[in-house]
């Protein structure tokens, strides 16, 4: 029940979002019981409530062991985990690079757990697990008694042409043009019960600090700061059929279904501006970039399909399907129509 309701709620905020909001108050003025007039404060405070888990379920990238780290290769981005200096530097398949690391030099390799790097540090009583995700990568802090540290120095080595910022509550590293290379998701932390409470950035010249508020008495803690460069998959993701009855499979990478996640299903305040965030507009432009898209999808039929695609993406029951089926030949509704109809609207 929670979950239905919960995804109601998603929509509700984000179609006053992305509509001109006078139309929707006035479409819903005189319909008080109308679910998508709900408050917005009604959201997931616990992990359970979602329907995907943000610790356990995420898989990470296909990996070769060398002797001192980890490497992934793939054909739009590379990347590698130190295990000596608890390192992770990505390149995008542009060429842009970044390394992370986390501001303790007492943090001592422990293992590999399955592409997951574990570091310890025994003196202070947490660990830090690196992790590259298709996609991105992220770090996930395991704060294990109430002596370990809240708060955590992110160092960024940034290349010359790049920067950080900070704009609407969103972080970015940006280069000289303005254009970004990586969107940094938000900050969140859940206690052992899988509560969430509360986390936040603050940033410092080429550091991102990430402070965990937290006195009760549920540990462990785990807390996670994370990286996306690519979004989509545009090498899996075809277009299979006809006209009359095709679909374009859009394969959405792991980092970005778990940013949109974690900024739009935990913050109601984040939900309604999705689609006006610049990580929405480089997903929909990398699908309308697609060369199959452009062929087998005429622009009087771009409009129905963008539906069903922000249907997939704030929709937590759709976002982690392994592929976001949009088909052409459907019916042009609203996005709230097509919410309802579970993003595949039926003629």
């Amino acid at each position: 029940m929670f979950k239905k309701t919960f995804s109601l709620i998603v929509i509700t905020v984000l179609v006053l979002g992305m509509f001109n909001l006078q139309i929707i108050r006035a479409e819903t003025k005189d319909n008080s019981t109308d679910t998508f007039s709900q408050s917005s404060e009604e959201f997931a405070t616990n992990m359970e409530e979602l329907p995907f888990d943000l610790i356990e379920d995420v898989e990470t990238s296909d990996y070769k062991e060398k002797s001192d780290s980890i490497i992934s290769e793939e054909e739009e981005y590379s990347a590698e985990i130190d295990f000596d200096s608890s390192s992770i530097e990505f390149t995008d398949e542009k060429g842009n690079t970044i390394e992370i690391s986390l501001d303790d030099e007492d943090l001592e390799f422990k293992e590999n757990d399955d592409g997951t790097i574990v570091y310890e540090n025994e003196n202070e009583d947490y660990q830090v697990e690196n992790q590259i995700l298709d996609g991105g990568f992220r770090q996930i802090y395991t704060l294990e008694s109430e002596e370990s540290p809240k708060e955590f120095k992110i160092n960024i080595e940034l290349e010359k042409n790049q920067y950080l910022v900070e704009e609407d509550g969103l972080y970015y590293v940006k280069d000289d043009k303005g254009e970004i290379i990586f969107s940094i998701g938000k900050p969140w932390a859940v206690d052992n019960e899988g509560n969430f409470i509360e986390s936040q950035y603050t940033l410092k010249d080429n550091a991102i600090y990430q402070t965990v508020e937290y006195t009760g008495d549920n540990y462990p803690l785990k807390a996670d700061p994370l990286f996306c460069s690519d979004t989509i998959n545009n090498t899996d993701s075809k277009y299979f059929g006809n006209s009359t009855s095709g679909k374009f499979s859009v394969y959405t990478r792991t980092c970005a279904k778990l940013f949109i996640t974690a900024n739009y299903a935990l913050t109601p305040a984040m939900m309604g501006i999705f689609s006006n965030v610049p990580i929405a507009a480089d997903m929909w432009a990398e699908v309308k970039a697609d060369a199959n898209f452009k062929k087998s999808i005429s622009s009087s039929k771009v409009s129905r399909v963008f539906e069903q695609f922000v249907c997939h993406a704030i929709n937590p029951l759709t976002v982690w399907k392994s592929s976001w089926n949009l088909e052409p030949w459907r019916p042009d509704l609203t996005l709230k129509q097509t919410y309802y109809a579970a993003c595949n609207p039926k003629k």
